[in-house]
């Protein structure tokens, strides 16, 4: 797991290279010898059932992970013991070595003739490989040595195709991508692969298909061919054959046959589904293709050759030594900041823990305290499922006892231990209202404000306003396949009801200007604001200079292209977004209708009565992981606008969102799948390189819409700087498609017409950068499969047990955390101040 940081506003880069843990700093405190008390008493409304760093899912899942592991690298506020030049004091941070003992060292130009195997690019000098000396006081909890066999195995096992690991791509996907870990992580593994990427050529001719003796077709090799039913496909411009289906093309009796051969929309290439295939084809409203033209429509069994753990970029070089090669080039602050996590496991408890049964292995380790081996600061100690974690100071951190983890205090000027607190409690308390009674009460050190308390707690002294990363858009499910099911279902009455609708672009569209953004937070969220693009108002394309992305002019004119707002009759670009709301009624009604219109044309919906208005009411179900408050709150107020809106149009009291039964860890797998219909989603992290987030949308495994967006065949041309890359010009209309550009935005070379590419940090400047992740964002948006609505952020009351070395938020190490947290009384001392307060206090 690569640990997710928050943000920063002005930040310097300095690696040091640290000495052994000799103490030179002693410190007024030492946390060891005291006999008090300090607990710091938490709460969340789901407790973490899963925290082991290969399968993880959840952000409750990883709660854990701050207190058991450690990454390679860290960060600290800069001080007097963490100079850095031409910062104040506790204004910005220092990057350390902490599992790692020193900074990494780049051997590109070694590698690249040592191990020709891991391909890095001929022309490459730096950014592919590096030696990182581990820290040799690093142990377990038990005091099991870390070493660089730890980090080799722990790896293979994360990488291990017949484990299936869910965080396996994490060190294969975004910028970080090691090399050769995705072929062995689908080593011996089966998929499907399209017979054409492009749209223009095939990887097997049509007429080149063998019958087998069961009748279906297959290339010379043996590999079973399909005729492709769901997914998009580049001949057909992106576009799934379903759809035209459903839009009326195809005929019943032709799809009848298809479907009915198909299995998870791959219908077996048999002389039946041939004929019925090429009866549609070769028709007068098709264009009269020809029989050879049906390879485009085909995919095949791929096989990924069987290949050993030698053929990945993260070996051993020495007993404290590890060399890692990449695939893609990255250097500087976006390494060390991929490094800030860790994928290490225990072996004994691993091993344990992993049970097989058939093809399909799990795993049970980090479950239970029995299950769990700490290496960070804090060990596991008690854990009751779904009720109590309860994590005490991990003695053997060795942290605890050298020079990096000690703080000069910025009031008193004293030299302080980090972590003061001992003992962190985390118990599961779901509703807000009883947080609020035990934290007034004393029985929690936070307490998140909802809408109901901002009038009364947001000028409290003891209120801290924090912002984040994520934008929380509105996923629309577009897998028609899906749809059509559920509509079939015994249970859905279509006279009454319509899903298909939904995946009309009209009909989103509308919905993405049917809402005031800044109004629909002030309504659900207060301590949240409106969000208009896919990429936060927190993320910082430059983090040395804290330059946030939102405010450069390519960020400013994607939303203005999405929004259609004509930036000429604006005197400034900034009040041509400053007008964006999010919400124009009269367009979305215009909308509405078209929406109404095509939904007749396609069938998806009747107006039997020719009143102009929807037989059928669009019932879109909203995919909630438990329901709560917040999420009830949240439909009731989408159903109350929507209303409003769609007066006076066909849809008018025909359109409705409501709650589904609480799917619990399965709601993205219901919304990726097309079971459910829509959800207030988001990313987190990467708030220090926006660049990265490309590739959670054209990742299939990553993407919400990948069972129905095929990022490979939608072009994008892009007018780019290419000096250095093209000896023929300096800007260049450049097209590839999405998949192609986040790849080389993140370091990878792609190859266009004979022409290397790669866009990546140190290979392309910061200007050419932006404008490319500008394009990539505004398109991604016009699928409307992500409809932006909300910009992450909080307020909370911090308890007055305790406080912050740090007032004011560092957008990169937040206030300091538990780290940097000190108190104000022990725990017994504590129990005996609530009580003289009469037992509730005062905020």
């Amino acid at each position: 797991m690569r640990r997710l940081l928050a943000i920063v506003l002005a930040i310097v880069m300095v690696v040091p290279v640290l000495a052994s843990c000799t103490k030179t700093n002693k410190p007024v405190n030492d946390i060891f010898a005291t006999d008090k008390s300090y607990t710091y008493q938490d709460s969340v409304s789901t407790m973490a059932t899963n925290w082991n760093p290969h399968t993880y899912q959840t952000t409750d899942d990883a709660y854990p992970a701050d207190f058991l592991r450690t990454g390679l690298y860290g960060f600290v506020f800069n001080d007097e013991l963490h100079p850095v030049e031409g910062k104040d004091p506790y204004t910005g941070y220092k990057i350390i070595p902490e599992m790692a003992a020193s900074e990494p060292v780049d051997v590109t130009e070694t590698i690249k003739v040592e191990h020709p195997e891991f391909g890095i690019p001929e022309s490459a000098t730096k950014g592919y490989a590096y030696t990182i000396d581990l820290n040799k006081d690093a142990v377990w909890e038990d005091g099991t040595p870390i070493n660089a066999d730890t980090y080799v195995w722990s790896m293979q096992q994360l990488l291990d195709s017949k484990l299936k690991n869910y965080r396996a791509i994490d060190y294969y996907s975004q910028n970080f991508s090691i090399a050769g870990a995705e072929e062995y992580a689908n080593s011996g593994l089966t998929v499907k692969k399209h017979n054409s990427t492009d749209g223009e050529t095939m990887t097997y001719a049509f007429a080149d298909l063998v019958k087998g003796e069961d009748g279906v077709y297959a290339t010379a090799e043996g590999n079973k061919a399909y005729f492709v039913l769901e997914e998009g496909l580049a001949w057909t411009g992106g576009n799934a054959m379903s759809a035209y289906f459903n839009a009326g093309y195809i005929s019943e009796d032709i799809w009848n046959v298809l479907a009915g051969a198909a299995t998870d929309g791959y219908a077996p290439v048999t002389d039946a589904t041939i004929d019925a295939l090429f009866a549609f084809t070769n028709s007068d409203i098709w264009g009269n293709e020809s029989r050879d033209d049906l390879g485009y429509y085909v995919a095949y069994d791929f096989t990924y050759p069987v290949v050993s753990y030698d053929t990945v970029g993260l070996y051993k070089s020495g007993d404290y030594q590890i060399t890692l090669v990449l695939d893609k080039s990255l250097s500087g602050f976006n390494l060390l900041y991929n490094l800030s996590g860790n994928w290490i496991v225990y072996q004994p408890y691993y091993e344990a823990c992993l049970k097989q049964d058939g093809d399909l292995w799990t795993s049970t380790y980090n479950t239970s305290v029995e299950t769990t081996m700490s290496y960070g600061p804090y060990k596991l100690t008690e854990y009751q499922a779904d009720k109590i974690m309860r994590f005490e100071r991990n003695e053997k951190w060795y942290g605890y006892y050298d020079d990096n983890h000690l703080y000069v205090d910025p009031t008193d000027g004293q030299t302080y231990s980090m972590y003061m607190t001992s003992v962190v409690e985390c118990e599961r308390v779901e509703e807000a209202a009883t947080r609020k009674l035990m934290f007034l009460k004393g029985e929690l050190m936070g307490y998140g404000l909802q809408a109901e308390d901002m009038d009364t707690y947001r000028n409290s002294e003891y209120a801290y306003a924090t912002p984040s990363e994520t934008i929380f858009f509105m996923i629309f499910n577009g897998h028609k396949e899906a749809i059509n099911e559920r509509e079939k279902n015994d249970g859905f009455d279509t006279t009454k009801y319509d899903l298909q609708t939904m995946t009309l672009t009209s009909f989103r569209k509308a919905f993405a200007v049917t809402y005031d953004k800044e109004l629909f937070a002030s309504t659900i969220s207060p301590a949240r604001s409106g969000g208009y693009g896919l990429i936060g108002s927190a993320y910082l394309y430059d983090p040395f200079n804290g330059l946030r992305y939102r405010d450069t002019d390519q960020a400013k004119k994607a939303l203005c292209e999405f929004y259609s707002v004509d930036v000429s009759k604006f005197e400034s670009l900034d009040a041509a977004v400053d007008s964006i709301t999010g919400y124009d009624p009269e367009t979305a009604k215009v909308l509405y209708k078209q929406a109404f219109d095509e939904a007749i044309e396609a069938g998806y919906i009747t107006d039997n009565d020719k009143d102009g208005k929807s037989d059928q009411t669009i019932r879109i179900e909203y995919c909630a992981s438990s329901v709560t408050a917040f999420i009830e709150k949240t439909v009731d107020y989408m159903n109350q606008k929507v209303q409003e809106v769609i007066v006076g149009t066909p849809f008018e009291g025909k359109i409705e969102f409501y709650v589904s039964a609480p799917y619990g860890n399965d709601w993205s797998n219901k919304i990726k799948s097309g079971m459910s219909d829509t959800v207030l989603g988001g990313w987190s992290g990467s708030a220090l390189n926006p660049f990265s987030l490309t590739d959670l949308y054209v990742n299939p495994s990553s993407a919400y819409d990948g069972k129905w967006f095929d990022a490979t065949t939608v072009d994008l041309t892009i007018n780019v700087n290419v000096a250095g890359v093209d000896a023929e010009a300096e800007m260049k209309d450049v097209t590839m498609n999405l998949k192609q550009w986040s790849d080389a935005l993140n370091g990878a070379t792609v190859t266009v017409d004979g022409v290397d590419y790669n866009f990546g940090e140190d290979q392309a400047d910061l200007n050419t950068r932006l404008e490319i992740l500008a394009a990539f964002e505004a398109r991604v948006l016009q699928t409307y499969d992500y409809i932006p609505m909300l910009q992450d952020g909080g307020m909370s009351l911090l308890s007055q047990q305790v406080y912050y070395v740090v007032e004011e938020y560092n957008p990169v190490m937040g206030r300091g955390g538990i780290a940097y947290m000190k108190y104000n009384y022990s725990d017994a001392e504590w129990t005996e101040y609530v009580a003289s307060q009469g037992g509730e206090l005062k905020y």
